[in-house]
């Protein structure tokens, strides 16, 4: 753990002419150094070169720590119950009302068969829906009775896919440069990307904001090579949860593999590294992003499918490590598992496929080859479903005795990948990569009858089965890359050579017929019907009893068909706005905090959703701008909490839902090289002094914001505050810092060497003396592990009994034997050092 050390920095002429004691201030024109007095300040570096020099030192140290959390509501564990009005259910946070009815479709009970016409329920996945080869279904409900009420308000959960036309295509590229492997995606602030190679010059990117408007356009991670030769699945890219993308590409040059970072603004945060510049060819690449925001990179070469694992830092986290070492593999997709914390990863290897689980160790936990003898050098699609918490995979099979080339769909278990398949005739060679919509997914493929012809396919997750495959995206030889941009809109991008003899790139969209679900009411027994949009109050010429519901269900195909998954019936009038909130609880975090950046996964609807931060425990909420870096008032508090109030007006159709954050807390800290032996020692007191003032600081902010009136700092300048009798006999202070000393540990035989992993050492604090039995016990601490660990303990009987403490976490001390003799211990392994501790009780 480190603390932050902020010089006040500026040029000379805006020196101040006074500062409070003790505050350092540096002019940045002259290299000088001033103290603060309190009412004047004065130079101590001005006549000193070895500080001055020290000082140009410090400031080259501060680098940026950080850390990172996502949520995805699949537990309670960090959500605050009792502060969060808003419903979490499912995995998802959604305002909630009572309701007078509810129906799932668990069972027949309000199901009128008589009536209804055309329509299915299932009962084990709780649906409704057309029945097989049906347009237009009908739903009746039986009467439900309900208080007398001339109002009601229905809220029901559908699902209204589309079916898709092309609409148009236009270019995207620009003239005179040859272009390669387009993509298109939204990131974390909901912009839209479209990027693409271009030959010799880098990564050519446009994006935009959701309301159509340009944010930037250019060339990204510039780069010189024979790009256009590259095969089409060798680029790849993922969108940390910081909202920066990261593009993964192999190369038909010396240099044949490279991953490369990029900001938001399109700046660049992690120039081209090289993966892989060996003679062979990287056929292969693909990337992802787990929970720890680190960014895995599986690349293929030669016979060999390889990982490489990145730090959200930039720094490489995991080198070289083989998954596969035989075979060809020519086509690689990962996706993560939020809800295990797994990464998955599909391989076309020779004629097989590979589908390999890793937990967030890097460990392989499952294998299976889920396809044998199915086609060599044929593409496949991955995607992870958390609606119904499946693996959609979807691959091109190689069927020499007929000499057709079939598609098969798999849905597949996430824990035994076991599980169900179609296969279907769309005697192909290629398939794009999939596309979630909804309960639908997407891909293109290529026509292997018609030549450069490419169509749109359509299928439903649930079943697998087909909606549509007779929508023709284009003519053109060049395959396709689908997505959905940040308003939902259906698009794809692709190579053509239809202008010149160079490539370019198209963008084709799609446009969506729907279908629908229509819900009417009576109160009357069916003599009047009225309209009833989903969280629309309905008004009634007079109160009622009872109440009989139908819906249509109509479908501009009768291979798609709508779906209606419940409604809830809500008596009496709802007027104004609904406004809940959720809160979390104590969020993993940097220690202190300064600033934090979120990112949410969620659905707007007809609401609104205000995102609020706090690193003082909820004590005050600062409002978040998502994506963008935020700078709390007071950097030295560190209790990092996340609020968000959800927004429903009166009358809206369909609620705001958030199904997951991301929060990345970060500070600027100051890594001293205090053992530097060229460093004179008064420039090492300084710096020591520095970093005990700093604790101090924090360790008073922490008292004062739990209000501890008894507050003890020990900073180790001497022994005064140790008890040496129950400590370790080898403890020693250097610098300021616990360690302790080596001279005993060398008299160890050889032969007994491996004891030193294990060897503990403790530190152990002079009991404190009180006048009523503590309760409540607060510690703060800055260590060192090194190669070793830092714990604590605390004691209220004199050390006779003791309990596990969490730095910056209170505890509750009922647990222990009573007594009035406070004592604190750490317990240190290998070279780890104890920098300060403080400590406060109630």
């Amino acid at each position: 753990m480190t603390i932050p050390i902020r010089f006040k920095r500026g040029p000379k002429a805006n020196l101040p002419s006074s500062a409070p004691a003790g505050e350092p201030l540096f002019t940045l024109d002259t290299h000088e150094l001033f103290i603060g007095t309190g009412d004047s300040v004065v130079p101590i570096a001005g006549v000193d070169p070895a500080l001055t020099e020290r000082i140009d030192e410090l400031e080259l140290h501060r680098s940026t720590v950080s850390n990172t959390y996502s949520e995805d509501f699949h537990s309670l564990e960090h959500v605050d119950s009792e502060k969060t009005s808003a419903g979490v259910i499912g995995g998802r946070v959604m305002p909630t009302v009572t309701p007078t009815f509810t129906e799932d479709f668990s069972n027949l009970n309000y199901f009128d068969q008589v009536n209804s016409l055309g329509v299915t329920i299932d009962t084990a996945r709780g649906l409704l829906k057309n029945s097989a080869g049906t347009r237009n279904g009908i739903f009746w409900a039986k009467q439900i009775t309900i208080p007398s009420t001339d109002k009601i308000t229905v809220n029901a959960v559908v699902n209204e896919p589309s079916t898709y036309g092309f609409s148009e295509g236009a270019r995207f590229s620009y003239a005179g440069s040859i272009f390669s492997q387009p993509m298109g995606f939204a990131d974390r602030t909901n912009r839209t990307w479209k990027v693409a190679l271009v030959n010799g010059a880098g990564i050519y990117a446009k994006v935009t904001n959701p309301d159509g408007s340009l944010s930037f356009e250019g060339i990204v991670l510039p780069f010189t090579g024979e790009a256009h030769t590259m095969p089409f699945q060798s680029i790849d890219y993922a969108v940390d949860h910081n909202n920066r993308v990261w593009f993964g590409i192999s190369l038909a040059t010396s240099v044949r593999g490279m991953v490369g970072a990029v900001n938001s603004d399109g700046s660049t945060f992690m120039n081209w590294y090289n993966i892989y510049s060996g003679s062979y060819t990287t056929t292969a690449i693909t990337l992802t992003v787990d929970k720890q925001n680190r960014i895995w990179v599986f690349h293929s070469v030669y016979t060999y499918t390889r990982l490489h694992v990145f730090n959200g830092d930039g720094t490489l986290c995991k080198d070289l490590t083989n998954i596969l070492t035989s075979g060809t593999t020519t086509y690689l997709q990962a996706v993560f598992d939020p809800l295990r914390d797994q990464v998955v990863l599909a391989i076309r290897n020779n004629w097989d496929v590979h589908i390999v689980l890793f937990d967030s160790s890097f460990n392989v936990i499952r294998t299976e080859i889920i396809t044998r003898g199915a086609g060599y050098n044929t593409p496949i699609a991955l995607s992870y479903d958390p609606v119904l918490d499946k693996y959609i995979f979807v691959q091109v099979l190689t069927t020499n005795m007929t000499g057709t080339s079939p598609v098969k769909i798999s849905s597949l278990d996430p824990e035994t990948l076991n599980g169900t398949e179609n296969i279907v005739d769309l005697n192909t060679n290629w398939v794009s990569r999939l596309v979630a919509d909804g309960s639908l997914y997407h891909f293109v493929y290529s026509s292997g009858i018609e030549l450069n012809k490419y169509y749109l396919t359509t299928f439903q997750a649930s079943d697998l089965s087909l909606v549509d495959t007779s929508v023709v995206v284009s003519t053109q030889t060049g395959k396709h890359y689908p997505f959905k941009d940040s308003n939902g809109v259906l698009r794809s991008l692709a190579l053509t050579n239809r202008y010149d003899a160079k490539q370019a790139v198209d963008e084709y969209t799609f446009s969506a017929t729907k279908a629908t679900v229509k819900i009417e009411v009576t109160n009357n027994n069916g003599l009047d019907w009225v309209p009833c949009l989903p969280g629309k109050e309905v008004t009634f010429p007079t109160p009622s009893t009872s109440l009989i519901l139908r819906a249509r269900l109509d479908s501009p195909t009768a291979t798609l068909s709508p779906e209606l998954y419940g409604y809830q019936v809500i008596t009496g009038s709802l007027t104004g706005e609904l406004q809940q909130e959720f809160v979390s609880t104590k969020l993993p975090s940097v220690s202190p905090i300064a600033h934090a950046s979120l990112t949410v996964d969620q659905t707007l609807h007809d609401g609104t959703i205000d995102w609020y931060l706090s690193n003082n425990g909820g004590a005050t909420w600062e409002p978040a701008t998502l994506g963008e870096k935020h700078t709390f008032q007071n950097p030295l508090f560190a209790d990092l909490r996340v609020k968000a109030v959800i927004t429903t007006p009166a009358g809206a159709v369909k609620t705001p839902a958030i199904s997951g954050y991301t929060i990345t807390s970060s500070n600027l800290f100051l890594n001293p090289v205090l053992s530097d032996p060229t460093m004179p020692q008064r420039l090492i007191d300084l710096e020591v002094n520095l970093l005990k003032t700093n604790f101090k600081l924090s360790t008073y902010m922490s008292a004062w914001k739990y209000n501890y009136k008894n507050v003890v700092i020990d900073t180790f300048t001497d022994f005064s505050g140790i008890d040496l009798q129950k400590s370790s006999n080898t403890l020693t202070i250097v610098n300021g810092s616990v360690t302790f000393s080596e001279r005993q540990l060398d008299a160890l035989e050889e032969n007994e060497s491996h004891l030193l992993d294990s060897e503990k050492y403790h530190v152990v604090s002079l009991p404190e003396k009180l006048s009523t039995v503590p309760t409540r016990f607060l510690m703060e601490a800055e260590y060192t592990a090194n190669a070793g660990s830092v714990s604590f303990e605390v004691s209220r009987d004199n050390g006779v009994h003791f309990t596990a403490v969490t730095p910056g976490e209170e505890l509750n001390l009922a647990g222990l034997p009573e007594g009035t003799d406070l004592v604190l211990r750490a317990t240190l392994t290998n070279n780890a050092e104890l920098h300060a501790w403080g400590y406060m009780w109630l």
